[in-house]
């Protein structure tokens, strides 16, 4: 077995550890799903009800994403959004999908963005052992709208309830004075998400109409990693964030 390779393992063995000790964090659906008694097509109706413009239905649409499911850990990168909706949790990749499925179907021309940010988007929100091990850099994705001839960041990663938590408790986005004005308030100029504060200089963004370029990116790595340290990583990491919430 190489270094690589037994280095891996080690830690996977302590994360399981790690992870039984504090408890297995999983991710249950809402008590009452939308999805109960109405499909896709009627709750983004619903949800839009009254909205005449694009930009009035972006608007409705956002704030629905923002704080109807909650920013989490969920482990799937590839929940369709029926699921992100009845799960009611949701990563970037997640809230994403929801938002640019719910845009089309309003007829608002919509998108994926994907770009390069450093950890640091995710400190105090990763368990402390996830985040030491989590990769300097990773993709972050968030939806993008066209209104009025321009493409217009919509990101709805962090709902209002955490953004205030961390806000009170001087968290993530909120350790720097220079970033604590950030909004997520909904804007016809866009809204720029904590996340997109920690961009990797010198790396591209991709846009794209799904979600093929993230895939493309996950075969690039290894099974151990994606099977066993992700898994374990996310597990621990809910159980942190829900104490976040809660205290």
């Amino acid at each position: 077995m190489g270094k690589r390779a037994k280095y891996f393992w080690i830690t996977g063995i302590i994360l399981i550890l790690l992870v039984l000790a504090n408890g297995y964090s999983s991710i249950n659906s809402k008590s009452v799903s939308t999805q109960d008694t109405k499909s896709f097509e009627e709750t983004v109706l619903e949800i839009t009800k009254g909205a005449v413009t694009p930009e009035e239905k972006v608007e409705k649409i956002f704030y629905f994403v923002r704080d109807e499911v909650l920013f989490d850990f969920v482990g799937d990168n590839y929940m369709s959004a029926e699921e992100v909706l009845g799960t009611g949790r949701g990563s970037c990749m997640n809230k994403a999908v929801l938002f640019v499925e719910m845009a089309k179907e309003a007829s608002v021309p919509t998108r994926f963005h994907f770009m390069s940010v450093s950890k640091e988007a995710l400190r105090d929100l990763l368990h402390p052992l996830a985040y030491r091990f989590w990769p300097d850099s990773f993709t972050h994705t968030f939806p993008e709208v066209k209104l009025n001839g321009r493409w217009i960041s919509m990101e709805a990663t962090f709902d209002k309830e955490l953004h205030e938590i961390l806000l009170k408790k001087n968290l993530n986005f909120a350790r720097y004075p220079h970033r604590r004005d950030i909004s997520i308030e909904f804007s016809k100029s866009g809204i720029i998400g904590a996340q997109q504060l920690t961009a990797v200089e010198g790396r591209e963004p991709i846009y794209a109409d799904n979600l093929t370029p993230l895939k493309e990116m996950e075969e690039t790595i290894s099974w151990i990693k994606i099977k066993i340290l992700r898994p374990l990583i996310l597990s621990l990491s809910r159980g942190n964030l829900k104490k976040l919430r809660e205290n």
